[in-house]
């Protein structure tokens, strides 16, 4: 029997404040990559491949008879094709896909066996560069000028505040210069980005005209900029008006006289059906995989891990197990454990055990490379699995077992020089993390055979120690190398990771010309005598760890604002908020108990 359901007024109505159509995106200007073409899928101002005459008319207005006859490869099928031998010459801009896409092994050995391969970066040393035939040194976001567009349609100038380093151009002028010693000189001669910008804004008009009032997207207005009038737009929403007067006036909301940009002006609502995951558990990988971003890194850490200060909050890769599944594989708090996939390659990062994950999944951070660890890229557990339509990876979603790494020992290495490189000592052990620190370069580092390490700490230290303490009952062995005075590398060996101090001490001795008595006197200490470990950051904007707040808990600070006051914790950014609340909780909790 078909049912019918009158619906109450203004149900479902889409274009009123709160019901607002709003495109959820990952990146501060995907919006803007859409409108000039930046998808292998579509062309520029909104226009699409499949769309009658479309081509023909972007042919025209650009004066040429090259353009792609069909739409390009997606990320994924584009390395498919590298691997296939199909793409012989890849230009890899400010991203890098040797860490961020699916089966990283197998995007690596695409990588690795094309002909050429040019990368553009900011950045020299990523795992991408690593196998650049030809580097472009392209500016960061604080040195370029333009516009973005954010989800909300908005336009804004992005201004530079840096100047540009020697050699380094924006990516606007790397591509014309590029274009120009390839003989389409004429088709690219831009001076500036206010040149690009007009010519955007002008095919936002030729896409208009011929949509029939379809297209949305509608800069025109803005197409007649004077190179000052562009230096000093406002944000402004599209599309954009321009009245008798001269006024641009933006719109704020879509689809509020409730037509939309179809042929009828009705809306289209698509019915999406739900399918399952192509990674389904079984009894060999039992556990669902969830990656995900932590708090104070950004994508693959090119940029934001050389910043001391936004390591101090998650040291080291890691794996969050609720407790059932820890127990179950035997598993307990901040032991190295490897997932291991049905690809080549396994994730190894240390144990957070949290009720917040839910039992059978487990969740590991997507930052880390092989320039900072050993063997962390948490894409080596996602399958090249895509969506038939968008083309996007199930990069949510992998399957993997889980065990704990055996270990004999556990060390922090402090060196002086900073290094991207375990240099020429990875073979020895089964883990390494590095870490940099603001006056050193610091590893974590784990193994599971036997070394004679009074024998061998001169291969660590990159010379010949000054002091040595050495514990074989303990398992627990300390060297440093004093060169002149100057602390120069330190070597901290034990068989239990939380019986390694903290390095906050030690690395301030690396500020130090020359240690004075007490610095000396308690160098393999790792801590003075008066020296508080603050545990683990939390709070980054004020430098407080999570054992003050514990200890100002137990005193009587029992509340966020009175935390707040005495610490000062999560009064700035607020990032740290919810962290503090965990441990509130927890302390509340167990003091009931």
């Amino acid at each position: 029997m078909q049912r019918h359901y009158q619906l109450p007024p203004g149900h479902g109505a889409c274009g009123p404040a709160g019901r607002q159509p709003f495109s959820l995106t990952g990146q501060p200007n995907a919006m803007g990559g859409r409108e000039v073409g930046g998808l292998a899928n579509t062309l520029a101002a909104h226009m699409e491949y499949d769309t009658p005459g479309a081509r023909e008319r972007l042919a025209r207005f650009w004066g040429t008879d090259r353009l792609p006859e069909a739409p390009g490869l997606k990320a994924v099928d584009l390395f498919e094709a590298v691997h296939r031998g199909d793409i012989k010459v890849l230009w890899i801009m400010g991203t890098n896909p040797a860490v961020s896409l699916p089966d990283s092994a197998r995007v690596c050995e695409a990588l690795a066996g094309c002909p050429t391969v040019i990368v553009s970066d900011c950045m020299a040393n990523t795992d991408t560069t690593a196998f650049a035939d030809i580097m472009l040194p392209a500016a960061g976001w604080g040195e370029k000028d333009g516009t973005v567009t954010n989800s909300e349609r908005c336009i804004s100038r992005q201004r530079s505040f840096l100047s540009l380093p020697t050699e380094v151009w924006p990516d606007w002028r790397i591509l014309t210069s590029v274009a120009c010693e390839l003989g389409y000189a004429k088709a690219f001669q831009y001076q500036n980005p206010a040149d690009i910008f007009r010519e955007h804004a002008a095919l936002s008009a030729l896409a208009c005209r011929a949509s029939n009032g379809r297209q949305v997207f509608d800069i025109e207005a803005l197409g007649q900029l004077t190179e000052a009038r562009y230096n000093q737009l406002e944000p402004i929403q599209w599309p954009i008006t321009l009245d008798e007067a001269g006024v641009v006036t933006g719109t704020p909301r879509l689809f509020s006289d409730g037509r939309f940009a179809t042929d009828d002006g009705r809306a289209r609502l698509v019915p999406i059906p739900a399918g399952l995951p192509r990674q389904i558990v079984t009894s060999r990988y039992p556990l669902v995989v969830n990656t995900g971003r932590i708090r104070d890194q950004w994508h693959t850490m090119t940029r934001t891990a050389l910043v001391s200060r936004l390591l101090t909050h998650r040291q080291e890769p890691f794996v969050e197990i609720h407790p059932d599944d820890a127990l179950r594989f035997g598993v307990c708090e901040e032991a190295l454990c490897q997932l291991t996939g049905p690809g080549p390659e396994a994730f190894i990062g240390r144990a957070r055990i949290t009720s917040d994950q839910r039992p059978g999944e487990v969740f590991i951070p997507i930052h880390w490379s092989g320039r900072f660890a050993s063997q962390s890229v948490a894409t080596n557990l996602i399958a090249a699995v895509t969506d038939p339509i968008s083309g996007q990876p199930e990069s949510k979603h992998g399957v993997a077992s889980l065990r704990r790494l055996a270990c004999r020992w556990q060390a922090r290495l402090m060196r002086r020089s900073a290094s991207d490189e375990l240099p020429g000592l990875a073979g020895l052990c089964d883990y390494w993390c590095r870490q940099p620190l603001t006056h050193s370069d610091s590893w974590w580092l784990a193994g599971s055979q036997t070394m004679d390490w009074e024998s061998e700490a001169s291969i660590w230290l990159a010379g010949e120690p000054q002091l040595i303490m050495a514990d074989s009952a303990q398992g627990r062995f300390r060297a440093a190398r004093v060169v002149d005075g100057r602390l120069e590398a330190v070597l901290l060996v034990d068989s239990d990771v939380g019986l390694l101090p903290d390095l906050a001490w030690l690395d301030e001795c690396f500020a130090a010309d020359r240690l004075s008595p007490d610095q000396r006197q308690c160098l393999l200490a790792g801590r003075s005598v008066d020296t508080e470990e603050i545990g683990a950051l939390v709070c980054s904007c004020f430098q407080v760890g999570d054992r003050q707040i514990v200890s100002a808990i137990r005193e009587g600070q029992a509340t966020l604002e009175a935390l707040g006051q005495t610490l000062k914790c999560g009064t700035n950014c607020g990032s740290c908020v919810p962290e503090i609340r965990g441990l509130l909780l927890d302390e509340l909790t167990e003091t009931e108990q």
